[in-house]
């Protein structure tokens, strides 16, 4: 399960050129191609929105398949850690529960 999959936008996310260019060519966001990588990869979403055109765009994503090549290219992008916090800290945890 994906909460927050889009990671409010941090570290440029809105803007990668990687993204970009995988999104012209099904004419597809930078949202859509993010949203539709983890849904190829089983990941349940759950993108936060409160804007109706940005609800509509984030369902939008049935219509078009990524290629192998282009899920290969998106997978470089993990940083191999959490934007939010450390899922291993047990401060994590702590705070969940305060």
């Amino acid at each position: 399960m994906s909460w927050r999959p889009l990671t409010e936008g941090r570290n440029g996310f809105f803007t990668n050129s990687i993204l970009a260019e995988i999104g012209s060519k099904y004419g597809k966001s930078i949202v859509q191609i993010a949203l539709r990588w983890l849904i190829q990869r089983g990941v349940i979403i759950i993108p936060k929105s409160i804007h109706i055109e940005r609800m509509q765009q984030n369902t939008d994503i049935s219509n078009f398949e990524l290629t192998d090549e282009d899920m290969a290219t998106i997978s470089t992008l993990d940083m191999g850690y959490s934007l939010f916090f450390d899922h291993y800290d047990a401060r994590t945890t702590h705070m969940f529960m305060e």
